[in-house]
């Protein structure tokens, strides 16, 4: 898990076709509470009895256990709830049978106090041995106070962040293993030592623990090895060979899909943020990008990934960032909404996203998709469009959004070198706040929010080839999909009750079966 602060933008209104920006800092979060059908927060009243309370999701931890998809997470509570508590981010749970009806079960593994490890509770995952589950977790505390002290009980000095563990039978109730630290091994950086990932590896018939850490100033995934966690006996086996060159690799895991081996990771400091993958043909790598290079399926606002099956349907869960105060001028923080992709096998070793296949069936009523308003050379026939941004920038406007809803059809270019554009928070004079450009010259999709990029995935298109996409709509959240290849994850607190359009600019645009779709 990161706990970088983020700090993007807002400013005034921009047209749909061309951007300006203007930078403020705001610092007060004035609460706003929002109710979600499709992509879930904790909501539960703190009440006596109760472990839950509202708040964001972090981290996501998911495990396939008792016929349930477990959802574990890092719950950030809101700033009053913050500011009076003695450590942050429990782990909390959602339960889910197909990635749409989510039951929120409150707090698994509390966090500790100034004078523990766990002050702050990381990212970590679980494993069952015999009749046991081990929930290995991140402990973080950056007190001057307890780095400067040698805790006698343990055979080192304190780090910022070591790996703890608490156990159940039940998944409900947790006990932490006190006596248990596991810290960065000599030549690894003690301080950048997180996430770990812990399963059993078939391949070699041993338990793996994937650990972020940092060796020379680079980000790598170190793997330490165990035949039973019940011994506390993790021995370091080395680095993975993986592909690229990062500051950090957060939130890494394994799975086979197919005859591949996947890796995912999450990273936030260069110019394409977000979660990432890998493939291989072993678990032991070496791990490199999908043939075409294009290694991520999703954008910035899809951060810390990972994959969880049931057997048949494997599935990523990670987590959409919300802003500060509630608007989209405010500054990016950390935590958000849980986001569900089912994850689809494409031709090769290459992976691809599409929205799960219980929400695609929630949404079984055509709205009317009502045209407010037009400009340049358009024409309409049916449930097809033709926006001609041949010479001048041309689109269509539609009517307003209302509540949970989904945006389906096709979509064809004429040319690569011109842009096609949704546009939410449209207005009558044709401007918008949040746009998202495909756009084949710089083979992306990318978003736009007052004038700023703020999220884009890789896309590589073909004039004039027909591309199915789909946008579900949750209140302020809005995924975008596109040939059950790739995804774009959206925060746009101005979409609801709002009109929203479609364009384009040099190049001609073709809607085929556009349809307005709701529960």
């Amino acid at each position: 898990m990161s706990f970088k602060e983020f700090l993007l933008a807002g400013g005034i209104a921009l047209t749909l076709f061309s951007c300006s920006k203007d930078k403020s800092n705001v610092a007060v979060e004035p609460f706003q509470d929002e109710t979600f059908n499709i992509f879930p927060k904790p909501t539960a009243p703190q009440s006596a009895g109760s472990t839950g309370y509202t708040g964001w999701i972090g981290d996501v931890m998911p495990h396939y256990a008792e016929g349930k998809f477990q959802l574990f997470f890092l719950h950030d509570a809101t700033d009053a709830v913050k500011q009076s508590s003695p450590g942050q981010h429990p782990i909390h749970r959602f339960t889910t049978e197909d990635a749409l009806n989510f039951t929120y079960e409150g707090e698994a593994i509390p966090y500790g106090n100034a004078n523990t490890q766990d002050q702050l509770v990381g990212t970590g995952s679980m494993v069952k041995a015999g009749n046991t589950y081990y929930f290995y977790y991140t402990g973080f505390n950056s007190n001057t106070s307890w780095l400067q002290n040698n805790n006698t009980g343990w055979t080192s000095a304190n780090t910022r962040e070591a790996v703890m563990y608490a156990t159940s039978t039940d998944l409900k109730t947790w006990t932490k293993k006190q006596d248990f630290i596991l810290r960065a091994p000599a030549g690894y950086t003690a301080n950048e030592f997180r996430d770990p990932y812990v399963f059993y590896n078939d391949e070699f018939n041993e338990y793996w623990m994937l650990m972020s850490a940092q060796q020379g100033g680079k980000g790598v995934i170190l793997v330490f090895t165990s035949d039973d966690p019940a011994t506390d006996n993790w021995q370091v086996r080395g680095n993975l060979n993986v592909e690229g060159n990062y500051l950090m690799m957060e939130c890494s895991d394994i799975f086979k899909m197919g005859n591949k081996y996947y890796m995912l990771f999450a990273e936030d400091w260069t110019g394409t943020p977000g979660t990432h993958y890998r493939v291989s043909n072993s678990s032991n790598g070496p791990w490199v990008k999908p043939t075409g290079g294009t290694d991520m399926f999703d954008g910035h606002q899809f951060y810390a990934g990972r994959v969880a099956t049931n057997g048949a349907d494997f599935y990523t869960f990670g987590w959409a960032h919300r802003r500060n105060p509630v608007n989209d001028n405010g500054t990016r923080n950390w935590g958000g909404n849980l986001i569900s992709h089912q994850l689809v096998q494409l031709s090769g070793d290459r992976l691809g996203v599409k929205s799960p296949d219980a929400v695609q069936s929630y949404f079984t009523k055509e709205a009317d998709l009502t045209v407010a308003g037009q400009t340049g050379t358009v024409d309409k026939s049916g449930s097809s469009y033709a926006i001609d941004g041949s010479t001048s920038a041309s689109m269509f406007k539609f009517g307003e959004i209302k509540g949970t809803a989904k945006i389906a059809g096709n979509i064809s270019l004429s040319n690569l070198t011109g842009t096609a554009s949704i546009g939410f928070n449209a207005s009558a004079n044709n401007t918008g706040t949040y746009i998202i450009k495909f756009d084949p010259a710089n083979n992306r999709i990318a978003a736009w929010n007052y004038g700023t990029e703020v999220t884009r995935v890789p896309f590589n298109f073909e004039a004039g080839k027909s591309y199915s996409f789909s946008i579900v709509i949750d209140n302020s959240v809005a995924v975008l999909y596109v040939n059950d290849e790739v995804a774009l994850t959206n925060r746009v607190y101005s979409l609801q009750n709002h009109m929203w359009s479609f364009g384009a600019e040099n190049t001609k645009v073709t809607l085929g079966n556009l349809k307005l779709l709701t529960h």
